[in-house]
């Protein structure tokens, strides 16, 4: 299992397309070469970008999942919508679609700035507006700590 982390701020060049950082591409060695997967967040404006092989795990996660249960099919399409294969070029870059960059709330004639950020077995691709604003704000951390301790304490105890 990977562990991506950092925060690293990027720019995207004026086609899309972004360096992954060295760093992070480091910690993905083992497993770059088999590509990445990207979808649109389904709560946030950012995208969450997977290797391969994480993506096939959630992958046959969702295919347990009923396709005739209109609740289940309502969530394989959202998690789903737009998701697509991302590969790097010979300069480390990934080309990132159009509609993924109007999710993220992205023009980049006008703003280039990005925060590529990992998340143990994924990362998030953010604009930095929006990372600022959603990530940046601790407003409400004690009560979600406290809630997540909870949860926590709660799994903990079941058999």
């Amino acid at each position: 299992m990977l562990d991506l982390l950092g925060d690293y701020p990027c720019k995207l060049d004026n086609k899309g397309r972004l360096q992954l950082p060295s760093k992070l591409r480091k910690q993905l060695e083992p497993v770059l070469h088999e590509g990445l997967w990207v979808r649109k967040d389904m709560h946030q404006p950012c995208l969450v970008i997977y290797p391969k092989p994480e993506w096939d795990r959630i992958k046959t996660d969702i295919a347990k999942l009923n396709r005739h249960s209109r609740r289940h099919g309502d969530y394989i399409r959202k998690f789903l919508r737009g998701a697509a294969p991302i590969e790097l070029d010979g300069s480390g870059r990934m080309n990132l679609p159009n509609h993924m960059l109007e999710h993220m709330g992205l023009d980049i004639d006008q703003d280039n700035e990005v925060i590529l950020m990992g998340l143990f077995e994924k990362m998030e691709l953010w604009s930095r507006a929006n990372h600022d604003v959603e990530v940046e704000n601790t407003e409400d951390f004690d009560a979600l700590a406290d809630e997540i301790e909870a949860f926590l304490n709660t799994k903990n105890q079941q058999p």
